[in-house]
């Protein structure tokens, strides 16, 4: 199966072409109107994918600096190091940068874009399923001592080039990180229909539940590409609606409040945090431990592994510091609840300490449980 699919982000001003398709590297782009092009590629990516990359860069005389790999680059050390870098090499305002690499790859990329000479050019070059979402709708930054992306600014990237081919060196961890994130638009997008409070009936989940039920699914890239556009897809609905994350834009994080705190704690894969994360916002949202057991029960059998928890108190000094907060409560993006339907189905709810701390107790006994019968 060959996927060739082009999407065209609709917005006022600087719109910009999203390629997603197999040796999408390897097509013709008109990159003449940059004076020089500099690709901050993953180095962990390069090692697997040097002959591909480096016939890229020959074709267009792009010069190489490789960065280190995943999270570990998004640092005010080194995003210094890299503006500084840059700079000595005379870099102009209408010179482009290119990230290759995954979403920690895209996130840092464009900070340092946005931030040099009060903005450059840059384009997204995705290499894991879960920078299918951190490629799309500009969002970029880096992690601070006190969180993860609590530093960044908005900033569109030219064009996202999405080669498929790039995903069939993704090791187990990189594949249920970037499968999370399309459980998640998933569970944003899915047409619901409700029998009973504690039910969720999802026709897009079903779908999802039913075409992998077990880890070698997600290698299987004729199933995956299917899922990665619909995810794409409904990101650009989001991001087209709320491009600066002042309304139903938030929703997209859906399970990153807990996520971000668990990955921060555990080093985590992004999306492995966010799972548990999304379980987590679920029972806050109302629902009942077994709907959380049979989700439980699917991602086990999917092969994500259990989190070792901490002390509610540890996670809730890095939830203060969330950026959604607006004031000395928590906000959660949570799903609503009413009799017999759901209706704007996501929206952000302030939490006090006393309501987290009791649905905490919830979840990690649901983890526990279900773990500990696998």
């Amino acid at each position: 199966m060959k996927l060739i699919t082009n999407y065209q982000v609709d917005h006022k001003a600087k719109n910009y072409e999203i390629i997603v398709t197999e040796n999408a590297l390897e097509q013709e782009y008109d990159l003449s109107h940059y004076h020089k092009c500099f690709a901050l590629i993953d180095t962990y990516v390069y090692r697997l994918h040097k002959a591909k990359i480096d016939a890229f860069m020959k074709r267009y005389d792009i010069e190489k600096v490789l960065i280190p790999s995943g999270e570990a680059v998004k640092t005010m050390h080194h995003f210094s190091t890299m503006t500084e870098l840059l700079l000595e090499k005379n870099i102009k305002r209408n010179d482009c940068l290119i990230a290759i690499g995954g979403g920690a790859t895209g996130d840092f990329t464009g900070y340092v874009a946005a931030s040099l000479l009060r903005g450059i050019s840059f384009i997204q070059v995705p290499t894991t399923i879960l920078a299918h979402d951190a490629a799309i709708g500009g969002k970029t930054g880096i992690n601070s001592k006190h969180g993860k992306n609590l530093i960044g600014a908005f900033k569109r990237p030219d064009r996202v080039i999405y080669d498929i081919s790039f995903l069939n060196t993704l090791n187990d961890a990189e594949l249920l990180s970037g499968f999370a994130e399309i459980v998640k638009h998933v569970l944003l997008n899915g047409n619901y229909k409700v029998n009973q409070i504690s039910d969720i009936v999802n026709d897009d989940l079903s779908r999802l539940m039913q075409a992998f039920n077990k880890l070698d699914d997600l290698k299987d890239m004729n199933k995956m590409q299917t899922w990665i556009t619909y995810g794409i897809q409904t990101k650009l609905n989001v991001v087209e609606r709320d491009e600066l994350e002042s309304g139903v834009r938030k929703y997209l994080n859906f399970g990153h409040t807990l996520g971000h705190a668990l990955e921060f704690s555990h080093k985590l894969p992004h999306g492995i945090a966010v799972i548990h994360g999304m379980m987590y916002a679920l029972i806050l949202s109302g629902y009942e431990e077994n709907i959380i057991e049979k989700f439980y029960h699917w991602l086990i059998q999917l092969g994500y592994p259990e989190v070792e928890v901490k002390s509610f108190e540890h996670y809730y000094a890095l939830l203060s510091k969330d950026k959604k907060n607006e004031t000395d409560s928590i906000s959660f993006v949570v799903m609503e609840q009413r009799q017999g339907h759901l209706e704007n189905v996501f929206y952000l709810k302030s939490f006090e300490y006393g309501t987290l701390k009791k649905s905490f107790e919830r979840w990690v006994t649901v983890l526990r449980s279900c773990y500990g019968e696998k």
